[in-house]
Parts: C-alpha cells; structure tokens; sequence
C-alpha cells in the first residue's frame, strides 16, 4: 500500500492511495524485449527469477529493466515479502493514510487485482462500513469478468441489514425517491433490488467505479485470445456509475493495428467504452520533438513524443506514465 500520484489515464496526477495485490495471471515478457521471440532473454534470467539474498522487503527490489514493471508482484520467488492481512486490517490501513482534508481516491491494482480468489475480498473492501470513499479505480488487464450482481449478493460486508434499517427511516433514496437518481440506478433497482441504490448513493461509492483496462497486445508477449476478452469488460460494464476506458502500451506504428483490431472486437461485442488512450512502452520522456531537446528512450527508442504523434493521427487519447517520469518507477511511487 502506497500513496503517490496517480501516473496514468483519467485520473493522472491525482493523489491516490494504491493498494497492490500479489498474482497476476500474466507475464508480458515482451515488453522491453525484442519483437523477434528468438532474441528475448531467457525466461530464468527474467528480473523476477533472480536472486537479491540481501533483500527484505519489496520496497528494496530493483526496478526490472525488461518484462512487466511491477513483476516482483506476482513473481512467485517474492510472495513471501508481500503483506497478508485481514480486511479489517487493510481498511484500517487505507484510512490511516488518506489525509482527512482530501477526497479518496483508491487504485485496486497488481498483479491483476480481479482474479477470481480476490474478489471477495475487493466486494468487502468496496462494501466496508468505515470506510468512506469517492471513488474507486481498478487497474486490470481485462480479462477477468467481475460482475455486480456478485458484489450485492456476497461479501461478509454485505449492505443489505444497514439498507433495510434505512429503508425503515424512509431515506428518500429506497423509499420510492428516485427521482433525483440517474436512470441507470432504477434499472439496477428493477434487477437487483433497492440494494444497488443503497450501495452507490447513501453508503459506499456516490462517483463510482472507474475500470482502467490495460488489453496486452503481442508486443507483451501474451497471446491475444488470452489478452482480448469483450466478456470481462462487458461485466464491468454492468456497474451503475462505472466509467470504462482502455490504455493501450504501444512502441510504434505497428502496434496501431492491433490497437483497430482490439477496439473493433470490443466495439462489436458491444462494450460501452468512455475513453481510449495510448501509452508509450517505456516512460521515458522527451522533449522539444523533431529531434530536438532532451531524448530518452528504451532500447527501441521510444519516445512519449513519438506515442503522442501516434495519438494525434488517430485520434486517441495519450497517457503519460508518471510514476517513470517523475520517480524512475521505483517501488512505492
């Protein structure tokens, strides 16, 4: 758990609290990496696989030169650094490091912090009584559905007893005063119940969930029937007051194909989408453009400048990665 700057997508440079799960059901070894698989590392020289005996806790790893940022979260090599704690403990947490005077915001990321063992526990953390938030992002590679109708009918922090007795006090909210609530919400009501009312007005989250939804193209190494899932953003799509959008790690022109094909298959299978944006593979920045100022680059040398060039022709938002401009990327930032 760690508090910084959000770095990427709709939320960027908001401070945010980050709580990092450990699991993913990806690698992406490709980033970094050559796009001929003969000339990647191999998969034991990974940064995740090496030894760091002197190492006590996570904070302390190297930054990984190739393969996911963040793989020392999921590399089963490190799981004994990573934190084991009851909810109760975690929200506890949370609201210790939140300062008082500014609005929450909270980032569930990873790892992937949807896979199925989690989300039980990410229903009792969103449902917590103590604790108060306005709004929630999820950072995940989308392919994991996660569906509301779970989030109301499970979780040791189910609502429902507290909904009941408000409902008694007649809160205009599940009383039949649904007027002042988004159309949406009464759809939710119909199907689930005055619970879901209860749950995104009164109680837990008035702004909502945000799903920030990275899809891997093959310049990460994964494959694209195991990275492109319309089913899993079509369940996020079911959140009342949920805002998806898509952010895309891309090196250059090549990988804008994919990027038409991944947007295509989510437009056919009619995935409500608010935003799309494009993310330089590395975060490296530069500045001046045309050659000029100040260059940096991995080791294909991409730059911000050229993934924003890129965002302009095709009319896509751009991202800047800010925990590598501003803080290298280190553990914690």
């Amino acid at each position: 758990m760690f508090y910084s700057l959000q770095g990427e997508g709709r939320y960027v440079g908001v401070p945010s609290l980050f709580l990092r799960l450990f699991g993913c059901n990806f690698e992406c070894r490709g980033f970094g990496q050559e796009r001929d698989k003969s000339k990647w590392i191999a998969h034991e020289e990974m940064p995740h696989n090496q030894d760091y005996p002197d190492v006590k806790k996570l904070e302390d790893l190297p930054v990984p030169h190739v393969g996911c940022d963040s793989s020392f979260s999921w590399g089963k090599k490190w799981g004994h650094l990573a934190h084991y704690d009851e909810v109760d403990t975690i929200v506890d947490k949370i609201n210790s490091f939140i300062p008082k005077t500014e609005p929450i915001h909270l980032v569930l990321t990873g790892g992937e912090p949807l896979l199925k063992g989690f989300q039980p526990a990410m229903s009792d953390i969103i449902l917590h009584r103590k604790l108060g938030l306005n709004n929630i992002t999820f950072e995940t590679n989308g392919t994991q559905e996660y569906y509301f109708k779970d989030l109301v009918n499970s979780g040791t922090n189910s609502p429902w007893p507290f909904a009941q007795k408000v409902e008694e006090e007649k809160n205009p909210y599940l009383s039949g005063g649904l007027d002042n609530m988004n159309k949406k919400t009464s759809w939710y009501n119909d199907r689930y119940g005055d619970r879901s009312s209860y749950i995104f007005s009164s109680y837990c989250i008035p702004n909502g969930i945000t799903w920030s939804v990275s899809p891997k193209l093959s310049n990460s190494g994964e494959k694209w029937e195991d990275a492109i899932r319309p089913e899993a953003l079509l369940s996020y799509n079911e959140w009342p007051f949920s805002y998806l959008y898509l952010k895309f790690v891309v090196r250059d022109e090549e990988d804008m194909k994919e990027v038409h094909e991944a947007v295509r298959a989510y437009d056919h299978a009619r995935v409500n989408i608010d935003a799309i944006y494009l993310m330089p593979e590395t975060g490296f920045w530069h500045v001046g453009g045309g050659g000029g100022g100040v260059h940096g680059g991995g080791p294909h040398g991409v730059y911000d400048y050229e993934v924003a060039e890129l965002a302009l022709k095709y009319g896509y938002k751009y991202s800047p990665r800010l925990q590598i401009n501003l803080f290298g990327n280190a553990w914690g930032t």
